[in-house]
Parts: structure tokens; C-alpha cells; sequence
């Protein structure tokens, strides 16, 4: 999931994996609570990344961005080359603690 989906307003709870952040990003109609997940090596996405915090910090939205050590673009993908098993367990954990704390 990128940030696209995070000014869906129908959305309680947003979890984007490694997705850049569009230009001119605005989400103050948004309502979610996002974790944001990306790896440490990913130099596109990781470009981003500052535009995509001054957005959600400007919304007034909680969330919380993650940067994982030694992994880069994809790490969460099993069946690829740059699969970073730590990485991705990691991201899963803390994927699942985000959900149960801002759903329930």
C-alpha cells in the first residue's frame, strides 16, 4: 500500500510499505492513524520520506515512520531477490501491534 491511500477518508488505520509519498502530498481529510515502513537502503522511496512526515505532521494525524536497517526496496516480498527476513518479521510485528492498538 502507498500514501495514496492515506487521504481515504473512509480509512481508520494505514500501513504503507515503502511507498513514496506523491508531490504536494495533503491528507488534512484524512482520519487514519499511519505507520509508515521503509528500508533503510531504499534511495528512491527514501527521498520521500521528509515530504511524507511534513504531511502527516501537518494533518495533525498520528502516526509513526519506521526505517528498518539494512533493508531496501521490497524487503517484505518472500518471493523476491532483496527479501529481508528480519527486516520484514519486524515490520510484520509491529504492523500487527499497530493495527490491534488503533482498531480496537
Amino acid at each position: 500500500m502507498g500514501f495514496s491511500v492515506v487521504g481515504e477518508q473512509r480509512l481508520a488505520v494505514a500501513v504503507p510499505f515503502y511507498g513514496p509519498a506523491p508531490e504536494n502530498s495533503d491528507f488534512s481529510r484524512a482520519r487514519a492513524a499511519v505507520l509508515a515502513i521503509y528500508g533503510e537502503q531504499d534511495e528512491r522511496v527514501n527521498t520521500s520520506r521528509e515530504r511524507a512526515e511534513a504531511a502527516l505532521k501537518a494533518a495533525g494525524l498520528t502516526y509513526q515512520v519506521r526505517t528498518y536497517a539494512g533493508a531496501g526496496h521490497a524487503f517484505f516480498n518472500d518471493t523476491g531477490p532483496r527479501y529481508h527476513a528480519e527486516a520484514a518479521q519486524q515490520a510484520w510485528q509491529e504492523m500487527l501491534n499497530w493495527l490491534n492498538q488503533h482498531l480496537a
